[in-house]
């Protein structure tokens, strides 16, 4: 943005660490992270009572797909965790509060993202096989299948929240947003 795009009060003093319009921006990326944590810690919590309420019969298989999915649940709350830790240090080092480098923890964040990816597919799969082999109507597959709902909802609100400067990525208003400025800076320069 340019600077006659910033409101006065928006643009600080040079040498002044604390960046509040960056902070202000951002603050709906900390909200999505936290609630992204929320959501993937009652994933975890649903997918242990899937795995409780597993049936023990010897003609059922497929404990195991219900223990990857436990496994699955367990790494994306890591992950969502990792996000929303990474945000909050941003934002004290945007706000003025601490000095430090962010880059590294960006990179490990993108990183993480991609990972989540892997992870909820892995989800998907193992959640998938393990209802089919409990039955339907079991309770285990009931919240098996909470778990995996609640895993995509975690991953879209806090795993793929990763850490950057420009807001939030590919949203549809932020593409219109670019395109209708390169229109107008092609009209303005023929």
């Amino acid at each position: 943005m340019r600077d006659e795009q910033y409101q006065p009060d928006q643009i600080g003093e040079y040498g002044v660490r604390a960046q509040p319009a960056l902070v202000a921006r951002m603050k709906p990326q900390l909200r999505l992270t936290q609630l992204g944590n929320l959501v993937a810690l009652l994933a975890l919590v649903a997918a242990v009572v899937g795995v409780v309420r597993y049936p023990n019969y010897p003609t059922v298989g497929g404990v195991g797909w219900a223990l990857t999915t436990l496994a699955c649940s367990a790494v994306l709350l890591l992950i969502c965790s990792f996000q929303h830790i990474c945000w909050l240090r941003a934002m004290k080092v945007w706000s003025g509060q601490a000095d430090a480098r962010l880059e590294p923890l960006m990179r490990v964040s993108w990183i993480l993202h991609l990972v989540s990816y892997l992870v909820v597919l892995l989800s998907l799969w193992s959640t998938i096989s393990a209802v089919v082999l409990a039955g339907w109507a079991a309770i285990s597959a009931v919240m098996l299948t909470l778990s995996l709902v609640l895993m995509l909802a975690a991953q879209v609100t806090a795993a793929v929240q990763y850490l950057r400067e420009s807001g939030p990525p590919g949203t549809l208003p932020a593409h219109m947003r670019r395109l209708a400025e390169r229109e107008r800076r092609a009209r303005l320069g023929s």
